[in-house]
């Protein structure tokens, strides 16, 4: 048996994450810690986590946990991620997993040299419809990818809906750092390549009060391919992408969520088909390939050095906002 200790109780563990762990077999969350101690004894009491903590400190040295799966405020990640590496615990971390990519690489070091997994939470490729995507891509069902957009917005948040996810210093940015980071996996994820540059619009600035509440990034892949994300805090509430090839094209509607839905469709010979796709948790899926990897000693599926890609991005989309130039990736 697996035995996880959560770092943070909010919402998203407790409707997203502790609802889909409890069906993964091998798998048991055995502790808990959150600063707000009611809130704390809430989900404990709702998912039978009888092990609660004060500090997240006293969590990570529990000999009653395997894994520190990190839900706290993005501040926190990497000194939790260090703390958790250095008493010889596996760290699955949420996305974004630092708040800049030199965390990210302090977290990288810190893990490999404790000879712990280190593990970030980028659930979407899991999901059945983002596999099929990536499968009718890699089989040439398209063609040549030369193009993909992925658009995801959260309307309505801000610090009386969110609270912290608003707060610069916790946050350390808007939907930059809470949405773009799975947008960026995503696109390295179906076209299988990684970003090489980046030329974007952010606004407004962010400061040490206030976050962005929208950002337009343009991509360079090294293969080739062009990328653009559109992601805010501001427009009304939607999430599709779309792949453009030389003989096609694949359009996903609603399929990135916490819960299975959403629609794929193949455009190509002048026609648009519904695409099935089995229906996979991404979620779920992505906890239960990183415990095998934990049982079979292998790389986890969604290592730090994603996480840390991924965050090199997003400080290249603020630098390049700031600067009005195209900005090198150096992850």
């Amino acid at each position: 048996m697996i035995r996880v200790g959560i770092c943070g109780c909010g919402g998203f563990m407790e409707r997203g994450v502790l609802p889909l762990v409890t069906k993964v077999d091998g798998v048991k969350v055995t502790a808990a810690f959150d600063q707000d101690a009611a809130r704390m004894n809430k989900v404990g009491d709702q998912f039978g986590i009888s092990r609660r903590y004060g500090s997240a400190e006293e969590l990570i040295q529990s000999p009653e946990i395997d894994i520190v799966y990190i839900a706290s405020p993005n501040a926190f990640h990497k000194d939790q991620t260090l703390a958790a590496a250095k008493a010889g615990k596996h760290v699955f971390c949420q996305k974004p997993m630092g708040i800049n990519a030199g965390e990210c690489r302090q977290m990288v070091d810190a893990c490999r040299a404790g000879g712990v997994k280190l593990g970030i939470g980028f659930c979407y490729p899991f999901a059945g419809a983002q596999q099929k995507a990536r499968e009718m891509i890699r089989q040439g069902a398209i063609g040549k990818v030369s193009y993909y957009s992925i658009s995801y917005s959260l309307g309505g948040y801000n610090k009386d809906t969110v609270g912290w996810r608003c707060d610069p210093k916790l946050s350390g940015g808007g939907p930059l750092m809470d949405i773009a980071p799975h947008l960026v996996n995503l696109g390295c994820f179906l076209l299988d390549d990684k970003v090489q540059s980046v030329m974007s619009y952010v606004r407004p600035d962010l400061t040490a009060k206030d976050i962005e509440l929208d950002a337009v990034a343009l991509f360079e892949f090294t293969g080739g391919a062009r990328g653009l994300i559109d992601t805010s805090f501001v427009r009304s509430h939607m999430h599709t992408y779309s792949i453009i090839g030389t003989g096609g094209s694949i359009r996903a509607v609603g399929t990135m969520c916490w819960r299975i839905s959403g629609s794929l469709f193949l455009e190509a010979d002048g026609k648009t088909r519904d695409v099935p796709f089995d229906m996979t948790e991404g979620i779920e899926e992505e906890i239960r390939q990183f415990v095998q990897a934990i049982e079979q000693n292998r790389e986890v599926p969604m290592p730090g050095q994603a996480g840390l890609h991924a965050q090199a991005v997003i400080d290249a989309i603020y630098k390049s906002a700031r600067s009005g130039k195209r900005c090198l990736i150096k992850d």
